[in-house]
């Protein structure tokens, strides 16, 4: 039951549409099992524990949703971690190990009976009765990044390129720590905390990068090779946010500040990892059209967002959160309403207020509408 309260209102209208695309408990469990399976077994195939496989990303992060098209698979990202030193390999070498690790797995018939495949930096372990893949990434530790960088491989370049996702979740998390322990308090004033839903747990933050990520998603629909990286959307919005305020408010307040947080140096894009020597704006370097694009993007957002709170009544607010997130996750925050849209719009039960989202009928009602949105003449 929503409050009555309008802030208050819209971001409840908000986080259910954004928790819409979450990854389903159930899916997220089978994935965690999948991913504990073959860690388990590659740990016991290399001598004196010589390796590690760990989440990293989004599933890391607390950040993934569902792809827009339900065709489409969930990508879990992990890191396969050789513990051997560098001058004793080579990138074809390590990538060829791992494969040949991952092989004998897969030709061992796990319960899920995964497929392997090879990509760029990566091999894909295909589950075929899954919605989910796993993405598992070569890697072995950086003696210039201890305790927890490493060095990766990648088939279009020579060099072994530095990385640290352990450093960087602990990064996005201190980010939002403050708000994170107040909502954790909050919460076990109601329920014991080991029972509280993932979606319960979720900062402005994490709700915000998967805002922009599924807005991302919809936005470059007929372009995806010019949307931007997750990692790029994820460490902008971390360092955009200030904690504290609305989810509304952070959504705004943060796709206001990303795009001065993208810096210049040498007539290049900078946007810098926190806890790595890695610019994750390298890729923009011969693509000088993604840059451009990045840009027009996030003032779409900003506007978009913002757009939210402009108009009063519950229509409004649905109609705009369709556009930024999708129908689906709009329905799905009207249901919750306890209403039919649709139906309201159709009675002209649903009036214009001048404080609240909802409101009884007044002497305002709100217009009939056809399918596409004109007015029909009485």
């Amino acid at each position: 039951m929503l409050t009555t309260d309008r802030s208050t209102q819209l971001d409840e209208l908000l986080g259910i549409s954004i928790a819409e695309f979450d990854i389903p408990d159930h899916i997220y469990e089978r994935a965690v099992e999948r991913y504990e399976h073959a860690a388990s077994w590659l740990a016991d195939c290399w001598p004196d524990g010589q390796g590690e496989i760990y989440t990293q990303g989004s599933i890391r992060l607390g950040t993934m949703i569902a792809p827009v098209n339900p065709q489409d698979e969930y990508d879990i990202d992990l890191v396969c971690r050789r513990d051997i030193v560098k001058e004793t390999t080579t990138q074809k070498q390590l990538k060829r190990g791992v494969g040949g690790a991952l092989a004998d797995y897969v030709a061992g018939q796990p319960e899920s009976h995964p497929q392997l495949r090879e990509g760029k930096r990566c091999w894909t372990l295909d589950y075929p009765h899954e919605p989910f893949h796993m993405d598992v990434l070569p890697a072995i530790p950086d003696r210039e990044g201890l305790p927890s960088g490493i060095l990766l491989t990648d088939r279009e370049l020579s060099e072994w390129q530095h990385s640290n996702p352990i450093a960087y979740a602990e990064w996005f998390q201190e980010r939002m720590r403050g708000e994170f322990l107040h909502l954790r308090e909050a919460i076990a004033k109601r329920m014991d905390i080991e029972d509280a839903p993932p979606s319960l747990m979720k900062t402005s933050l994490q709700r915000t990068v998967q805002a922009l990520k599924r807005h991302r998603d919809l936005y470059f629909a007929g372009q995806p090779k010019d949307a931007p990286a997750s990692i790029i959307i994820t460490t902008l919005a971390a360092r955009a946010y200030t904690g504290g305020g609305s989810l509304h408010e952070v959504l705004i307040g943060v796709t206001a500040r990303m795009p001065d947080l993208v810096e210049r140096v040498n007539g290049l894009y900078v946007i810098a990892n926190p806890v790595a020597d890695e610019n994750f704006a390298d890729r923009w370097r011969g693509h000088p059209r993604r840059a451009e694009r990045f840009f027009d993007w996030i003032e779409q957002a900003h506007a978009d967002f913002a757009g939210l709170g402009e108009k009063l009544g519950v229509h409004h607010v649905l109609k705009e959160m369709a556009r930024s997130f999708g129908e689906l996750p709009a329905k799905r925050a009207g249901e919750r309403l306890g209403i039919s849209v649709a139906q309201a719009r159709d009675a002209g039960a649903l009036g214009i207020a001048s404080t609240g989202l909802l409101a009884p009928t007044t002497t305002r009602p709100i217009p009939r509408h056809t399918f596409h949105g004109d007015a029909p003449t009485r």
